[in-house]
Protein backbone atom coordinates (compact mmCIF):
# COMPACT_ATOMS: atom_id res chain seq x y z
CA UNK A 1 0.00 0.00 0.00
CA UNK A 2 1.42 3.02 -1.27
CA UNK A 3 2.17 5.64 1.55
CA UNK A 4 -0.52 8.37 2.12
CA UNK A 5 1.06 11.93 1.19
CA UNK A 6 1.55 15.02 3.00
CA UNK A 7 2.50 18.47 1.95
CA UNK A 8 3.87 21.21 4.31
CA UNK A 9 3.68 24.74 2.85
CA UNK A 10 4.74 27.69 5.24
CA UNK A 11 5.37 31.48 5.06
CA UNK A 12 8.88 32.88 5.68
CA UNK A 13 8.49 36.17 6.32
CA UNK A 14 6.69 34.50 9.98
CA UNK A 15 10.11 33.86 11.51
CA UNK A 16 8.60 30.79 13.91
CA UNK A 17 7.28 29.28 10.63
CA UNK A 18 10.42 27.13 9.39
CA UNK A 19 11.21 25.75 12.88
CA UNK A 20 6.84 24.81 13.07
CA UNK A 21 7.01 23.53 9.38
CA UNK A 22 10.22 21.19 10.60
CA UNK A 23 8.25 20.24 14.05
CA UNK A 24 5.65 19.01 11.64
CA UNK A 25 7.82 17.61 9.14
CA UNK A 26 9.37 14.82 12.06
CA UNK A 27 5.45 14.47 13.25
CA UNK A 28 4.56 12.96 10.00
CA UNK A 29 7.19 11.29 9.42
CA UNK A 30 6.86 9.49 12.46
CA UNK A 31 3.32 8.66 11.46
CA UNK A 32 4.95 6.61 8.00
CA UNK A 33 3.94 9.93 5.75
CA UNK A 34 5.28 10.68 2.34
CA UNK A 35 6.42 14.09 3.37
CA UNK A 36 7.16 17.83 0.89
CA UNK A 37 7.75 20.64 2.50
CA UNK A 38 7.89 23.86 0.52
CA UNK A 39 9.02 27.35 1.31
CA UNK A 40 6.75 30.57 0.45
CA UNK A 41 8.41 32.65 -2.40
CA UNK A 42 7.73 36.38 -3.13
CA UNK A 43 5.53 35.06 -6.29
CA UNK A 44 1.58 33.84 -5.61
CA UNK A 45 2.12 32.69 -9.51
CA UNK A 46 4.59 30.21 -8.57
CA UNK A 47 3.80 29.23 -5.33
CA UNK A 48 -0.11 28.19 -6.49
CA UNK A 49 2.00 26.40 -9.18
CA UNK A 50 4.37 24.30 -7.25
CA UNK A 51 0.87 23.58 -4.66
CA UNK A 52 -1.04 22.52 -7.86
CA UNK A 53 2.03 20.39 -8.87
CA UNK A 54 2.58 18.35 -5.46
CA UNK A 55 -0.99 18.25 -3.90
CA UNK A 56 -2.07 16.23 -7.08
CA UNK A 57 -1.54 13.23 -5.30
CA UNK A 58 -1.58 14.32 -1.73
CA UNK A 59 -4.18 13.84 0.73
CA UNK A 60 -3.66 16.76 2.70
CA UNK A 61 -1.76 20.01 2.88
CA UNK A 62 -0.44 21.42 5.72
CA UNK A 63 -0.66 25.25 5.79
CA UNK A 64 1.73 27.56 8.22
CA UNK A 65 1.33 30.83 8.11
CA UNK A 66 -1.84 33.64 7.31
CA UNK A 67 -4.82 34.50 5.83
CA UNK A 68 -2.93 35.15 2.34
CA UNK A 69 -0.90 31.73 2.91
CA UNK A 70 -4.57 29.96 3.10
CA UNK A 71 -5.63 32.00 0.36
CA UNK A 72 -2.95 30.57 -1.50
CA UNK A 73 -3.61 26.85 -0.59
CA UNK A 74 -7.65 27.38 -0.82
CA UNK A 75 -7.01 28.39 -4.60
CA UNK A 76 -5.12 25.56 -4.93
CA UNK A 77 -7.56 22.28 -3.15
CA UNK A 78 -10.81 24.48 -4.44
CA UNK A 79 -12.33 21.20 -5.77
CA UNK A 80 -10.41 19.08 -5.22
CA UNK A 81 -9.86 15.82 -1.86
CA UNK A 82 -7.10 16.91 -0.32
CA UNK A 83 -8.14 18.46 2.96
CA UNK A 84 -6.55 22.02 4.21
CA UNK A 85 -4.99 22.34 7.68
CA UNK A 86 -4.69 25.44 8.97
CA UNK A 87 -1.69 25.98 11.48
CA UNK A 88 -2.35 29.68 12.49
CA UNK A 89 1.14 31.90 11.84
CA UNK A 90 -0.27 35.46 10.64
CA UNK A 91 -1.30 39.12 11.91
CA UNK A 92 -5.00 38.29 11.79
CA UNK A 93 -5.46 34.53 11.20
CA UNK A 94 -8.98 35.29 10.86
CA UNK A 95 -9.55 31.73 8.64
CA UNK A 96 -7.97 29.55 11.40
CA UNK A 97 -9.45 31.50 14.53
CA UNK A 98 -12.98 31.47 13.19
CA UNK A 99 -12.69 27.77 13.28
CA UNK A 100 -11.09 27.07 16.79
CA UNK A 101 -7.56 26.47 15.63
CA UNK A 102 -5.20 28.62 17.70
CA UNK A 103 -2.34 27.19 18.84
CA UNK A 104 0.64 25.87 16.22
CA UNK A 105 0.11 22.31 17.63
CA UNK A 106 -3.41 21.41 17.39
CA UNK A 107 -2.67 18.94 14.32
CA UNK A 108 -0.50 16.76 16.35
CA UNK A 109 -2.69 17.03 19.74
CA UNK A 110 -5.93 16.50 18.87
CA UNK A 111 -7.96 13.89 16.94
CA UNK A 112 -8.99 15.26 13.48
CA UNK A 113 -12.08 14.63 11.53
CA UNK A 114 -12.42 16.19 7.75
CA UNK A 115 -15.34 19.05 7.05
CA UNK A 116 -16.46 20.43 3.69
CA UNK A 117 -16.81 23.58 3.55
CA UNK A 118 -17.90 26.37 1.33
CA UNK A 119 -15.68 28.86 -0.27
CA UNK A 120 -15.79 31.94 -2.06
CA UNK A 121 -15.11 32.87 -5.41
CA UNK A 122 -14.67 35.97 -7.43
CA UNK A 123 -15.30 36.17 -11.11
CA UNK A 124 -13.33 39.46 -12.24
CA UNK A 125 -15.61 41.01 -15.75
CA UNK A 126 -12.25 41.50 -17.55
CA UNK A 127 -12.73 37.95 -19.02
CA UNK A 128 -8.78 38.07 -19.65
CA UNK A 129 -8.61 37.85 -16.05
CA UNK A 130 -9.11 34.01 -14.24
CA UNK A 131 -11.86 34.07 -11.23
CA UNK A 132 -10.08 33.24 -7.59
CA UNK A 133 -10.99 32.02 -4.58
CA UNK A 134 -11.34 33.10 -1.09
CA UNK A 135 -11.61 31.82 2.79
CA UNK A 136 -12.35 35.52 4.30
CA UNK A 137 -13.86 38.68 2.55
CA UNK A 138 -13.20 40.06 -0.86
CA UNK A 139 -13.25 44.44 -0.40
CA UNK A 140 -12.24 47.72 -2.21
CA UNK A 141 -12.07 50.96 -1.45
CA UNK A 142 -11.88 51.16 2.66
CA UNK A 143 -10.06 47.42 3.00
CA UNK A 144 -7.04 48.25 0.49
CA UNK A 145 -6.40 51.77 1.64
CA UNK A 146 -5.79 50.32 5.01
CA UNK A 147 -3.58 47.63 3.40
CA UNK A 148 -1.48 50.95 2.59
CA UNK A 149 -1.74 52.59 6.34
CA UNK A 150 -0.58 48.84 7.49
CA UNK A 151 3.21 48.38 6.35
CA UNK A 152 5.09 44.98 7.63
CA UNK A 153 7.01 46.27 10.30
CA UNK A 154 4.18 47.67 12.14
CA UNK A 155 2.40 44.24 11.98
CA UNK A 156 5.39 42.65 13.05
CA UNK A 157 5.59 45.29 16.11
CA UNK A 158 2.39 45.67 17.29
CA UNK A 159 0.14 42.00 16.05
CA UNK A 160 -3.07 42.46 15.67
CA UNK A 161 -3.17 45.98 17.03
CA UNK A 162 -2.24 47.11 13.81
CA UNK A 163 -5.58 46.89 12.37
CA UNK A 164 -6.90 49.19 14.96
CA UNK A 165 -3.98 51.92 14.24
CA UNK A 166 -4.84 51.24 10.30
CA UNK A 167 -7.98 52.49 11.11
CA UNK A 168 -7.56 55.03 13.31
CA UNK A 169 -4.64 57.04 10.66
CA UNK A 170 -7.98 55.87 7.67
CA UNK A 171 -10.44 57.99 10.29
CA UNK A 172 -8.17 60.82 10.79
CA UNK A 173 -6.41 61.06 7.71
CA UNK A 174 -6.75 63.17 4.52
CA UNK A 175 -10.36 62.47 2.97
CA UNK A 176 -8.99 63.30 -0.39
CA UNK A 177 -6.61 60.46 -0.24
CA UNK A 178 -9.51 57.76 0.46
CA UNK A 179 -10.55 55.92 -2.54
CA UNK A 180 -14.59 56.67 -4.19
CA UNK A 181 -15.91 53.86 -5.21
CA UNK A 182 -19.14 54.14 -7.36
CA UNK A 183 -22.20 52.66 -6.70
CA UNK A 184 -25.64 53.39 -8.52
CA UNK A 185 -25.67 57.33 -7.98
CA UNK A 186 -23.87 57.66 -5.41
CA UNK A 187 -20.21 56.92 -3.51
CA UNK A 188 -19.22 54.36 -1.38
CA UNK A 189 -15.89 54.73 0.71
CA UNK A 190 -15.70 51.14 0.86
CA UNK A 191 -17.55 47.90 -0.07
CA UNK A 192 -16.94 44.27 1.80
CA UNK A 193 -18.65 41.00 1.05
CA UNK A 194 -17.73 38.28 3.72
CA UNK A 195 -18.09 34.64 4.09
CA UNK A 196 -16.43 34.15 7.60
CA UNK A 197 -17.05 35.52 10.66
CA UNK A 198 -14.26 38.17 11.09
CA UNK A 199 -11.98 40.11 9.53
CA UNK A 200 -8.87 42.31 10.15
CA UNK A 201 -7.77 39.97 13.09
CA UNK A 202 -11.17 39.65 14.69
CA UNK A 203 -13.51 42.62 13.85
CA UNK A 204 -16.77 40.60 13.12
CA UNK A 205 -18.64 41.63 10.64
CA UNK A 206 -20.60 38.95 9.36
CA UNK A 207 -21.89 37.71 13.17
CA UNK A 208 -24.16 34.50 11.57
CA UNK A 209 -21.76 33.35 9.57
CA UNK A 210 -21.56 29.59 9.21
CA UNK A 211 -19.18 27.81 6.42
CA UNK A 212 -21.59 25.33 6.04
CA UNK A 213 -24.19 27.53 3.99
CA UNK A 214 -23.71 29.65 1.04
CA UNK A 215 -25.11 33.05 2.40
CA UNK A 216 -22.58 36.08 2.12
CA UNK A 217 -22.42 39.28 4.01
CA UNK A 218 -22.27 42.74 1.72
CA UNK A 219 -21.42 45.61 3.57
CA UNK A 220 -21.08 49.16 1.97
CA UNK A 221 -19.73 52.11 3.31
CA UNK A 222 -20.62 55.23 2.21
CA UNK A 223 -19.57 58.49 2.39
CA UNK A 224 -20.09 60.09 5.51
CA UNK A 225 -19.34 62.29 8.40
CA UNK A 226 -15.99 60.94 10.55
CA UNK A 227 -18.38 61.50 13.60
CA UNK A 228 -20.59 58.82 11.84
CA UNK A 229 -17.87 57.05 10.90
CA UNK A 230 -16.43 56.74 14.65
CA UNK A 231 -19.75 55.76 15.44
CA UNK A 232 -20.26 53.60 13.28
CA UNK A 233 -17.18 51.82 14.14
CA UNK A 234 -17.49 51.48 17.27
CA UNK A 235 -20.94 49.24 16.85
CA UNK A 236 -18.92 46.67 14.61
CA UNK A 237 -15.82 46.38 17.21
CA UNK A 238 -19.01 45.42 19.23
CA UNK A 239 -20.35 42.89 17.05
CA UNK A 240 -23.23 44.72 15.66
CA UNK A 241 -22.65 45.58 12.41
CA UNK A 242 -25.92 44.54 11.08
CA UNK A 243 -27.84 47.00 13.38
CA UNK A 244 -25.34 50.49 11.77
CA UNK A 245 -27.96 52.26 10.18
CA UNK A 246 -25.46 54.57 8.74
CA UNK A 247 -23.97 51.19 6.40
CA UNK A 248 -25.25 49.36 3.77
CA UNK A 249 -26.03 45.60 4.44
CA UNK A 250 -27.13 42.64 2.92
CA UNK A 251 -27.12 39.20 3.29
CA UNK A 252 -27.29 36.92 -0.23
CA UNK A 253 -25.62 34.43 -2.59
CA UNK A 254 -24.38 36.76 -5.42
CA UNK A 255 -23.45 40.32 -5.02
CA UNK A 256 -21.42 43.01 -7.24
CA UNK A 257 -18.22 44.52 -5.88
CA UNK A 258 -16.71 47.49 -7.13
CA UNK A 259 -15.61 49.60 -10.04
CA UNK A 260 -13.33 49.45 -13.03
CA UNK A 261 -10.85 52.38 -11.39
CA UNK A 262 -10.44 50.82 -8.37
CA UNK A 263 -8.17 47.73 -7.23
CA UNK A 264 -9.76 44.76 -5.22
CA UNK A 265 -8.54 42.36 -2.75
CA UNK A 266 -8.60 39.12 -1.26
CA UNK A 267 -8.15 37.65 1.97
CA UNK A 268 -5.90 40.49 2.70
CA UNK A 269 -3.72 40.66 -0.78
CA UNK A 270 -4.59 43.00 -4.38
CA UNK A 271 -5.17 40.68 -7.29
CA UNK A 272 -6.96 42.97 -10.14
CA UNK A 273 -9.32 45.74 -10.67
CA UNK A 274 -12.87 45.62 -10.68
CA UNK A 275 -16.06 45.40 -10.74
CA UNK A 276 -16.10 41.59 -10.08
CA UNK A 277 -19.18 39.21 -9.00
CA UNK A 278 -18.74 37.42 -5.90
CA UNK A 279 -20.68 34.47 -4.99
CA UNK A 280 -20.30 31.66 -2.85
CA UNK A 281 -19.50 27.85 -3.62
CA UNK A 282 -21.04 25.53 -1.77
CA UNK A 283 -18.68 22.00 -0.70
CA UNK A 284 -15.53 23.08 -2.64
CA UNK A 285 -12.63 23.52 0.22
CA UNK A 286 -12.07 19.88 2.64
CA UNK A 287 -10.56 21.36 5.83
CA UNK A 288 -9.16 19.23 8.53
CA UNK A 289 -10.35 20.01 12.20
CA UNK A 290 -10.32 18.86 15.83
CA UNK A 291 -13.47 16.69 16.12
CA UNK A 292 -14.63 19.12 18.98
CA UNK A 293 -14.25 22.08 16.54
CA UNK A 294 -15.85 20.67 13.97
CA UNK A 295 -18.39 19.89 16.27
CA UNK A 296 -19.31 23.22 16.76
CA UNK A 297 -19.26 24.42 13.79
Amino acid sequence: MPKLHVVIYYNVLCQPAKRYAQAYERFFNHQQYKVTTLASTASRHHDIKQLRQHCKHATECVVIGGDGSMNIAANVLAHTATALSAIPMGTGNDFAYSQGLTHWRWRMRNEVIQQTQAIGRVQPANSHMKEQYFVNHVGCGLSVDLMALQPRWLKQSVGKLSYSIALLRYLFGRESLRSRIRHASHWDDGQIVALGRCIGGGITVYPQATRQHTQLAWIGIPKMPRWCQLKALFNVWRGHVDRVSDLKYAIGQQFSLGDAEHRIELDGDIYFHGPATVSAVANALVVTLPVVAAQKS
